[in-house]
């Protein structure tokens, strides 16, 4: 089994409560046999003036039976599935960290993670 997780930007991304976005990428890699969610969390951003800290991102935790498939499973589906731009998928690969950002609906693959 691998990991790889999602971080996906809050200020551009409607916080939804349901969770249906995880829910959908969840049901995408299970019917893909390609892995499942295997949780998810938010991440606080740095302190507003007011001293409160609002959610930044969420990140999602993702185990996959075969990372390159996942991650071009990701990479076709992510967009329509509603992930704003600046959505990153982290993993490793070969021992080597990876990242790769949405922009635009294009993914920049491979940055220095």
């Amino acid at each position: 089994m691998n990991f790889l997780y999602l971080k996906v930007p809050i200020a551009k991304h409607v916080h939804d409560q349901s969770r249906e976005f995880e829910d959908n990428i969840d049901r995408l890699l299970k019917e893909n046999g390609v892995g499942s969610v295997a949780g998810w969390g938010d991440s606080l951003g740095e302190a507003l003036a007011t001293g409160i800290r609002p959610v930044a991102f969420t990140r999602i935790d993702v185990d996959v039976t075969d990372l390159i498939s996942a991650i071009a499973l990701l990479h076709a589906n992510l967009a329509s599935l509603g992930a704003p731009s600046g959505t990153e998928i982290h993993s490793t690969f070969d021992q080597r960290r990876r990242k790769d950002i949405l922009a635009d609906s294009m993914w920049v693959v491979d940055q220095t993670a």
